[in-house]
């Protein structure tokens, strides 16, 4: 098929770390497509795109379509372009949107409401907290939390997203076949099995180069209504996402922090500069708002093991939100000491948890 054949073109043009967009451009405004690009490939693109990359392209086109399109079934990445399904229409009105995207997990055409949270990779217990806090309330709020998969806040991010049982998104500076940083590959792994998504615009096998993280930035803040800075220090390249967000017409929300810490220096600047101070979710939701919360969007359908009647009756009653143990009672019409045991056997078995207050809600 034609746009499949184009499809592949345009992942072989990804395929070379060398060849940067100002020069891809170039070849478009030559050759019209990337298809007309690998048809017409020769020596003579050597004034084009330079040496290196030349040779990192013959090398892959040497190999076939076939074959490019058989590693990426291999290791199970998806590619996204404009216009696709799984494109993000948001990234469409940002300076220099990606001309496709590798992914793993689940992509989709419209984000209703996701915040990017973002920070220093050396963080403070403080930030990481807070972080974490801030996440998990986005999350179980219908928020899609996005950042970038780096030691520090933005793991502290992801991990609060997936104890809120929401959604969450890592875009990498490094191909979502190579994982950075390494210690992050298990995390990246709960993102896709949750109904996130890792994405990245690079090779799948992309190597995390120094000047890959600045160039991605514009995508954590572009794939966002808004971004929230936690902790930060002077020449931290988070000061880019936050330029990012400031040109795409995002809003940028701070969280103060100690006054005697270097983390805090950047974000309380940021608050004497206009940002929107923000020390909790509920503040997000309301300047935006988003107050309101909206129901969380499935992530992958869960089936409970089989289940007594007294059991499916406890499970259904907490379908929607955590109730307290006499809302329980009242909606299951049971005894008290039979609800105490049924909850009993439910924990037990995983099925639901027990919150402060006696207040219980489903694992899943």
């Amino acid at each position: 098929m034609p746009e499949e054949r184009e499809r592949l073109c345009k992942v072989w043009l990804a395929s070379s770390q060398s060849l940067g967009c100002k020069a891809r451009d170039r070849l478009y405004a030559a050759y019209g497509n990337a298809e007309a690009v690998f048809d017409l490939f020769s020596p003579d693109f050597l004034d084009i795109i330079g040496n290196k990359a030349y040779q990192e392209l013959k090398k892959t086109r040497d190999m076939g379509l076939d074959k490019l399109a058989l590693a990426l079934e291999r290791i199970g990445a998806g590619v996204a372009l404009p216009g696709d399904k799984a494109y993000p229409e948001i990234l469409n009105n940002i300076i220099d949107p990606p001309d496709l995207l590798f992914f793993k997990g689940i992509l989709r055409r419209e984000e209703a409401r996701s915040i990017a949270l973002v920070g220093s990779r050396r963080e403070t217990r403080y930030g990481r907290e807070q972080a974490h806090k801030i996440a998990r309330g986005l999350a179980e709020n219908g928020i899609t939390v996005v950042s970038g998969l780096a030691r520090g806040i933005d793991t502290a991010a992801h991990l609060g997203a997936l104890e809120g049982h929401g959604r969450t998104v890592a875009v990498l500076g490094s191909g979502i076949n190579n994982i950075y940083p390494p210690e992050n590959k298990e995390l990246a792994e709960r993102i896709i099995a949750s109904g996130g998504a890792v994405i990245s615009e690079f090779a799948p096998g992309a190597p995390p180069a120094a000047y890959h993280f600045p160039f991605r930035n514009r995508l954590v803040s572009g794939l966002c209504q808004g971004v929230m800075l936690i902790e930060a220090r002077e020449k931290s390249g988070t000061l880019i996402t936050v330029g990012h967000a400031l040109a795409q017409g995002r809003e940028v929300f701070a969280l103060p922090g100690p006054v005697d810490m270097p983390g805090s220096r950047v974000p309380h600047q940021m608050l004497r500069e206009g940002a929107r101070l923000a020390t909790s979710h509920e503040d997000i939701l309301e300047d935006l708002g988003w107050s309101q919360p909206v129901p969380k969007a499935r992530q992958l359908e869960f089936i409970p093991p089989d289940l007594t009647n007294e059991q499916r009756r406890i499970y259904d009653a907490l379908c929607d939100e955590p109730l307290g143990f006499e809302e329980l009672a009242d909606r299951t019409s049971f005894e008290v000491m039979e609800l105490n045991a049924q909850i009993t056997l439910m924990e037990l078995g995983g099925l639901i948890q027990t919150l402060p207050g006696r207040v219980f809600r489903r694992t899943h």
